[in-house]
This record gives structure tokens, sequence and C-alpha cells, in this order.
């Protein structure tokens, strides 16, 4: 027997199952006029357009009857059965062409009386059997046209039907026994209440045919109804998802930044192996999910963060800490007993996640440390030279200068470091000075790219000293200058006030 008559005896199968279930159920529907039941006709009553009163197989159409209906809400429950109801409760006498049925309203007063009778001779349960025959049709379409396979078996797995998506899967795997034998064996495998998930690998699948379904079963009176879903988007977004955590686990796993992520339960779920490294927690630890306040007592214990005054103040900070990291404002250094210095930063993520950022600093606080040093032991050199020395960059702007120099021309080092150009500098030296082409010369000098070699400059100031401008190229384009008093000035005066700056 080929498909299509399968597919016609499985649909006659389940309308006639369908006929036997909807006549009990109106059978059984609620107790009103025991003499309606006999009639071969349908009866309601309206007071204005809400539904007061009606035959039980009436109410029989509602799932879960509304708590008042109205003629709007009847009618789409009837179109199935009549399908050109008048819109509105206008009295008279209708006729349905589609369904051979006849309407008779009649209005009294507010109320509305509404008879359906069917044409010709007609038993009492014509009702029951238009209302099966149609949603009979209604299912056929429905499931031959299912985007999906779906078909029956027997309980000795003999195939009963299959709607037209199972006949294209079917073609492509050697006929529909053949495809019903290979589901049926792998369902078997597995617990056949849970969904199994299948990977088709016929070359005759089509291009609108899934190859990963996803297979359900569902027990019936007489055998086994399966429903298969195409879930190859489903596939690849794992896959897809897969790899990117796989990219993202390498990511981390070469990081030097120990990474602690908890979820919005406050439960450790993602770590790397540098926060192994640079906490020295047991990794067990870490990998029995943790929540957020035993990880760092972890910490706290294994002398990774600094050791808090009293317990109770500790509690407080880390509530402090976790309030601060959902806000993105939580930045520590932790200065340990060992020597270690730590960056710690805790950033927000979606879904209520914070993820904590563990530096080791180490490195960076000594090379700066001893930078320091440097600078201070050359500020403490040039600080001792008689001279008054200053350094500009490239740019003109003055980065260095001695307590020499500050001295002489009255200025505050802190203050005037990083603000004072080469401009500015010239403006205020040749105030103090007669006048002398040095200082445009010396402001090209200082700005300039080309090759630059020593030169000096004699300079007299205006309250009678002679003064020596000595310029010298030094690294990375930068200039020295210095102001040098003569030596038989040094000598008559081994201590000289500070240049006085006089108008011109």
């Amino acid at each position: 027997m080929d498909s299509f008559a399968w597919s016609a005896l499985g649909i006659g199968l389940i309308c006639a199952a369908m006929t036997i279930g909807l006549i009990a159920f109106s059978l059984r529907g609620r107790k009103a006029d025991t003499s309606a039941e006999n009639r071969p006709y349908l009866s309601m009553l309206f007071q204005g357009e809400t539904l007061i009163d009606a035959d039980d197989r009436i109410w029989s159409l509602f799932p879960i009857p509304p708590t008042a209906p109205v003629w709007s809400d009847l009618r789409l429950a009837l179109l199935p059965m009549i399908p050109d109801l008048p819109k509105a409760l206008r009295p008279g006498e209708h006729r349905s062409d589609l369904s051979e049925m006849e309407i008779t309203i009649a209005t009294q007063g507010d109320r509305t009386h509404v008879t359906v009778y069917p044409s010709g001779q007609a038993g009492d349960d014509w009702f029951t059997t238009r209302r099966c025959k149609s949603l009979g049709g209604h299912l056929q379409s429905a499931m031959m046209l299912a985007p999906d396979p779906i078909w029956a078996v027997t309980d000795e797995s003999d195939l009963l039907w299959g709607n037209e998506a199972f006949n294209r899967y079917a073609h492509a795997h050697g006929g529909g026994s053949a495809f019903r034998d290979l589901v049926t064996a792998e369902v078997a495998k597995h617990d056949p209440q849970r969904p199994k998930r299948l990977d088709l690998k016929a070359p005759g699948l089509g291009s609108a045919e899934n190859r990963w379904l996803e297979v359900t079963t569902q027990k019936t009176t007489g055998g086994q109804v399966y429903f298969a879903t195409g879930v190859d988007a489903v596939v690849r977004a794992e896959a897809a998802q897969q790899n990117f955590v796989q990219t993202l686990s390498k990511t981390f796993a070469n990081l030097t930044t120990g990474l602690a992520i908890f979820d919005r339960d406050r439960r450790l779920v993602l770590f790397n192996p540098a926060l192994v490294d640079l906490s020295r927690v047991p990794i067990d630890f870490l990998s029995s999910r943790p929540a957020l306040f035993e990880f760092f007592d972890k910490l706290r214990d294994c002398r990774v963060m600094p050791e808090p005054k009293s317990y109770d103040d500790w509690r407080e900070r880390m509530a402090r800490l976790v309030a601060a990291a959902c806000d993105d404002r939580f930045r520590e250094t932790w200065s340990l007993a060992n020597g270690q210095t730590f960056d710690v930063t805790g950033q927000p993520y979606p879904d209520g996640a914070i993820a904590f950022l563990f530096n080791d600093i180490t490195a960076e606080v000594s090379l700066t440390r001893g930078f320091r040093t440097e600078l201070d032991t050359l500020q403490s050199v040039i600080d001792t030279f008689d001279d008054a020395v200053a350094v500009f960059d490239s740019q003109g702007t003055l980065t260095v200068c001695n307590t020499a120099y500050a001295d002489l021309w009255s200025v505050e080092p802190e203050a005037c470091i990083l603000e004072t150009t080469i401009v500015e500098a010239t403006q205020s030296w040749k105030s103090a000075f007669h006048p002398s082409p040095v200082w445009p010369e010396l402001r090209d000098f200082v700005t300039s790219s080309q090759e630059r070699v020593s030169w000096d400059s004699d300079l007299r100031s205006k309250d009678g000293r002679e003064v020596i401008c000595r310029i010298d190229p030094i690294c990375h384009g930068a200039t020295l200058i210095r102001f040098c008093h003569h030596s038989k000035n040094r000598d008559a005066n081994p201590e000289p006030d500070g240049l006085k700056i006089v108008s011109a």
C-alpha cells in the first residue's frame, strides 16, 4: 500500500476517534433543557449582544467558556461548521449556502433568539457529526502540510500513516519502512520520554530538509505517534557557541591576568590558570564553585590580599567591594607582605554577573620606584650646581630645573615644570638683561630638528653683572641651558643675589 493510502487510512481513523470523543463529550454537557437534546436544531438566547442561554452543544464549543460570550464569540466558534453566518444579529431568516443551514433570528424586546436548522433529513447528532467533519478536515490539512515529519506506527511497529514531510524524508532513506526502522532503532537506545536528536546523513535530502531531527514520541491506544522537528539551526548555533567558548577558554588560558567571574547568585563560574598561579588557591577549591565571600576568605587565608584589622571591618569592606564592582567603579592596589603588588579591578557583566581581574604589577611598581629614585638622584645632583640649569624638551617645554635656577628667577620648580615654554622663559629672561640678539636664536635652537652644536653668549644684566648663557643639545632633542657668572664676579661676590627683572 502506497504512502497516500496509508495517510488516508490514518486520517480516517483519527476522524472516527474524534467523532466518538465529541459525542461522548456532548452527552455529558451541562444539564439544560433535556427536550432540546432531541431537537434537530440549535437554540441560542441573547440579551443584547450577550449570550444568556444556549444548547449544551454550543457551550461545548468553548474549551474554556468565556464569562459573558457575545455574538462575535459565538460566530467565530461556529464558523468552521457554518462558514457564512451573519456578522450582526439582525432579525429575519438567513440561509447558509456553504453549509446548507437555515438560521432564524427573532427579536422580542432586548432579547434575541437564534435558531440553526440543518437542511434535509438530519439526526439528533447532526451537529456533532458536522463538527467532527469540519475539525477532521482542518486536522488533516494541518498534519499533511506540517513542515516537519509526523507519522504513526502500531504496537508492532507497522507504519500506519505519515504526512508529506515524512514522505520526503522517507524517499531520501529508501522508503517509509526504512526511515521508520532507522528512527525507531535510534530512539530505542534512549529514554523514549525524552527527545532524541538524530543526525541524518542521507545524500538524497533536499535543501529544504534538515539534516538534524529531534524526535519525540507519544503513546496512543493504537500504537505510537512520532513528531520530528528540524534543529539544524540549533545545532549550528550550539557548534558556534562551543567554538566561541573554546576560543575564549584558550584566550583566558594564555592570559597573564587572573580572571574570576561570578554569576548573579555570586557563585564562581569561570576562572583561568593565571588566577591559580597568582592567588595560590587550590584548583579543587575553585572548581567547587565557591561563593564570592568564600573566595575572598580563601584569598585572605592565602595572604593574597591585605590583612584587615578586624574580621567585621573586612566583611563590611567586601560588601562595599561587591557594590562598587557592580557599578564598574572598583579598582584597588593590594600591597602584600611578601613584596608583591596586585592591581584588582571589578567589572559588571550581563545578567548580574561580576568579573574580577587580578594583575601582578610588582615589576611595574619596582620599575616606577627605581625610575623615581633615579629622578630624585638626578634632581639632587643638579641642585648642587652653582649655575642656574634648565632643560627644555624638543617641543620647547621646561622639564627640569635646579634650585639655583629657581632662586635666580624667583619661581617655584613644581609649579613651572611642564607649564613654562621657551617663549615664556625668554620673555622673562630678556627683561633682566640689556638688549641682545640671543633670545630669538635661542628659541629657534630649542625647537630645531636639525643637527645642533653647543654654543654660548655673553650677557650683561641690568644690575651690571656679566653672565654667560651656555646652550648644549642633549639626548632626545632636548636642550640644556645654563646661566653662569664670570669667574671674577664669582670671586668678588661668591653668593650673588638673584637677578632683578627691571623694566626697560
